[in-house]
């Protein structure tokens, strides 16, 4: 399978993200990485690491799609639609569009990348917003799914409750859980709090037959209580950078904490292997990308500093996606329970 890859619209060091590329096909036998982009910035970087590498058999398989412009975090992403024609995530969804590739994937600017799949790949019926849905780790070890982290924050009733319809059923084929519980992210778990937004989606999803169990509050994100917590974007991208700022910090202090405590460097090798569990758990980087959920294809967005590790990551991902064919089937049963 060929999976796209937009490398040069991300901030950070664009030799360390070419690494991701070689690490994701080294790791995966059936997969293609096609990196879109100035063939001028990538192919000096593929031919060094294809001179040093100790298997350019693995780099044969990944090619570059030529794109010759750049949509910066600044852009505006309704504009550089017609001001950018030739930008890479705009040739990267065009391809996907074509079939040439089987995935898209990209750590550029969110808002421009939502808006071309948008329009490019075009939204699954019934679908007024998109969404995308990002993994948290719970207390049990598994992952519980918030969304939207940032796709559509000005959201009304409809688009949340189709936000709980398609988390649910991402869950239930990705975490292979029959009845997913759905929870609503809100500053109290009474009925009556939240903003008129908030209290009529409640109502409207306790009506419903999808497990719904109530409002969630900020400090149980990571409780084993629910699977699917529902928000508009604003408040889930404000919220998903909060726990990958927190999860950041634990580690720095528990490293400080080590380095100055000689009784904890003795005890270290008795439980490093559980502290890099750890820290493998509530790295932002393990996921490497977020699926847009509600935009037909797949399409997935990654963090603006995504490192070598989420390239990878993301990419496996994406791949995972094109072998299950599971966002197909979510945006099938989303057509298919809206009759349309």
């Amino acid at each position: 399978m060929k999976i796209g890859v937009d490398l040069i619209s991300g901030e950070s060091d664009i030799n360390e993200l070419v690494h991701g590329c070689i690490d994701a096909v080294e790791e995966a036998d059936d997969i293609e990485v096609v990196m879109i982009g100035k063939a001028e910035v990538y192919e000096p970087l593929l031919y060094q690491k294809k001179s040093f590498w100790g298997k350019p058999e693995k780099i044969d398989r990944i090619s570059i799609l030529e794109a010759s412009e750049i949509i910066t975090m600044d852009d505006d992403p309704i504009r550089v639609m017609k001001q950018k024609k030739n930008a890479s995530i705009l040739v990267g969804l065009q391809a996907h569009k074509r079939m040439e590739i089987d995935a898209f994937f990209s750590p550029g600017n969110t808002g421009a990348i939502v808006v071309a799949a948008s329009l490019i790949m075009g939204r699954v019926k019934g679908i007024k917003k998109p969404a995308l849905a990002a993994f948290l780790p719970n207390s049990e070890g598994k992952v519980n799914i918030l969304l939207d982290v940032g796709a559509s924050t000005d959201c009304d009733v409809d688009d949340l409750v189709k936000f709980a319809i398609m988390g649910r059923i991402f869950y239930s084929k990705m975490e292979k859980v029959n009845n997913p519980k759905v929870g609503l992210l809100n500053i109290g778990s009474e009925s009556h709090k939240g903003t008129s937004i908030q209290k009529a989606t409640y109502k409207a999803l306790s009506e419903m037959n999808i497990n719904f169990i109530g409002n969630v509050e900020g400090d149980d994100l990571f409780a084993s209580e629910m699977d699917v917590i529902v928000c508009d974007g604003a408040l889930g991208n404000v919220t998903l950078k909060v726990a990958e700022g927190a999860g950041k910090t634990l580690i720095k202090i528990l490293k400080e904490s080590i380095t100055h405590d000689p009784m904890a460097k003795v005890a270290l090798p008795f439980y490093g292997a559980a502290l890099k569990k750890m820290a493998h758990q509530i790295d932002p980087e393990a996921h490497g990308g977020v699926p847009l959920l509600g935009v037909r294809g797949n399409v997935f967005i990654g963090h603006g500093k995504s490192g070598r590790g989420a390239i990878k990551a993301g990419i496996m991902a994406a791949a995972e996606t094109v072998r299950t064919d599971v966002l197909g089937k979510i945006h099938r049963d989303m057509e298919t329970i809206y009759h349309v």
